[in-house]
Parts: structure tokens; sequence; C-alpha cells
């Protein structure tokens, strides 16, 4: 499983290189920032994600080191060293050693180094539940992409994406908790094995919950079988009453579930498949479908088929 990365955060790692940059613009171009990630580095640029590299281990030292035609400076922050990184002349060393981070830049990186340790737990939470729940590989990348391209075209805030992203993320966690036969079978479940699969909902709710400041994550976990007729799991719930993260993951997942894994999924377009989803009226919110259509023509795909058996991200 790749590492996990959650999109939510984009702003934040624009927000600080655009700050580092101007504070490196006298002394080199070209930033990169980049953090450690197990045995390999991940970094960013302007320009977004660079690939995983193997750095050496020196230039995690004090003072400023020199690889490949560039300038490197560790910078530790939150338990984690970061290395920020210029295109410059050998004659630049003495002012980035001297280089003063600003504390704007200092506040984002502590944010980072935050969302860096929550995406490990998160990918190891995932990794668990793939090998456990049998589920299939990309799923949950899918989701949570699709989930928040969602929230992001009906215009929900920052904080309600960090929160639907999370949720999209976890809504299957409570199925660490199932039976592994029911998990691993292939057959239709009959009505009292249907009723134990239902349970993951309240069991992953009440696994969140746990966690301070995760409540409205939890609230859309528990809700995310429900739908806006009634006709849903684990409580019957109506429209009102369902969290709007809840609604949207619903939809995501549904339409994820009917691009990759269905029989017909290969024959199909997305359009087709979103034409038979929407066309069950009362299982999703209307503005939830109209707006994962925008995504789909935004992003040009609603006439292309899926590659089932991929993981490819939205």
């Amino acid at each position: 499983m790749k590492p996990l990365e959650l999109s939510c955060i984009t702003g934040i790692w624009k927000s600080a290189l655009s700050i580092l940059g101007e504070s490196l613009t006298s002394i080199g171009q070209d930033l990169q920032l980049w953090f450690p990630w197990g045995i390999t580095w991940r970094g960013h640029d302007l320009r977004g994600h660079l690939p995983p590299t193997d750095l050496p281990a020196d230039l995690v030292t004090e003072g400023v080191s020199r690889f490949g035609g560039r300038l490197w400076k560790a910078v530790p922050v939150q338990g984690i060293s970061w290395l920020l990184s210029v295109r410059a002349p050998q004659s630049a060393t003495p002012a980035m050693e001297s280089l003063h981070i600003p504390d704007k830049a200092i506040e984002s990186l502590r944010m980072l180094s935050d969302f860096q340790i929550l995406e490990s737990m998160l990918g190891l939470s995932m990794k668990i539940l793939e090998n456990q729940a049998r589920e299939h590989i990309g799923h949950w990348d899918r989701v949570r992409n699709l989930a928040v391209a969602i929230g992001e075209q009906m215009g929900l805030s920052g904080r309600e994406l960090v929160e639907i992203e999370l949720a999209a993320v976890l809504h299957d966690i409570g199925k660490v908790g199932l039976p592994s036969e029911l998990l691993e079978s292939a057959d239709r479940l009959n009505p009292d094995q249907k009723k134990i699969v239902e349970t993951h909902c309240r069991v992953g709710s009440a696994m969140i919950r746990e966690i301070p400041g995760l409540a409205k994550v939890a609230d859309m976990v528990l809700c995310h079988h429900e739908a806006p007729d009634g006709s849903g799991y684990p409580t019957g719930m109506v429209r009102d009453d369902i969290p709007l993260g809840s609604l949207i993951i619903a939809a995501a997942d549904s339409f994820d579930a009917m691009t990759h894994y269905r029989p017909y999924a290969i024959e199909r377009t997305y359009l087709e498949s979103f034409t038979e989803m929407n066309a069950e009226k009362g299982k999703f919110a209307p503005e939830v479908m109209h707006a994962l259509e925008s995504v789909l023509r935004r992003l040009g795909i609603i006439d292309a088929k899926p590659l089932v058996g991929t993981s490819e991200d939205w």
C-alpha cells in the first residue's frame, strides 16, 4: 500500500513553500521541501509532489550540505527533520547557513508535522484493514479523493473537507471487528449475517469517538450507509438528520463499488454507472449527485470507462 497523503493539506504545503521561498529568494531558486517517510524521503515543490527519493543521511546535520547541485539545510520541527533544498552556487553557503526561518513558516511546518504523524497512523490502520477485511486495494484512496472533490465542488470549507476526508478514509474501520468468515465470503449473506456486517458503522464510529476532536468524523462514519428516504442503516434516519459528509461518502463509496467491483464495471462508462445511481430516487442526496456529475465532467472522464483492478487516484 502506498503512503497515504491527505489531499486536504494541499493549501498548507503551498503556504509553507511560498513563505520559505520568499526567504530564500536571494540565496537560490527551485525550492524543495522534504520530510522522512520510513527509509525514504518525500518532497514537495510549488508544482506539487516529488518522487520518493533516497537521500544521504549526512544531509540531516547542523549547517549546510551540498548534494546533487543543490544546497541543503535541515530544520527540526516537532521531532521531524525537514530538509530545505535550493539550486544555488557554492558561494551561497554562508547565506544559507545564517538563514532565519520566519515564524509563519515554522507554524506551517508544525501543522505539516502533525499531519505527517496522523497520515502515518491512518496509513497503518488502512493496511491492517486491507489485510483483515480483504478489501480491494485502492478503494479507500478513491473514495476519499472523490469525496473531497465532491465537497470542494459544493463549496465546503477547509475544515469541513478535512473532516470529510478523515471520515472517508476511516468509513470501514469498524470491519476489523467482524468475523473473518463473513468478510471472506463470496456468497450472498443471509439476513442474520447481513445484520452482523451492518454493525461495522456503529463499531467504527465508537472507535473514532475515543479520539478527542473527531466527534463529527465519528458521526459521519456512523451514518455513511444511511439514505435520505430512510431506507439505510443502522438507524434508518432521514435526509435532514444525516450529516452532509455522510451523504457525500455514501455516494462516493457506492460509485466506487459500481465502477470497480461489479461484473459489468469494465464494460460501462462512468456516465452509465452514474445514471443508474441517479435513478435510485431517495437513496442518494440530489445535491451530492449533481456535484458528483460536475466533478466527473470537470475531470473529463464522464464518458470514459474505469480501469478496473487499478488504484488510480481522482
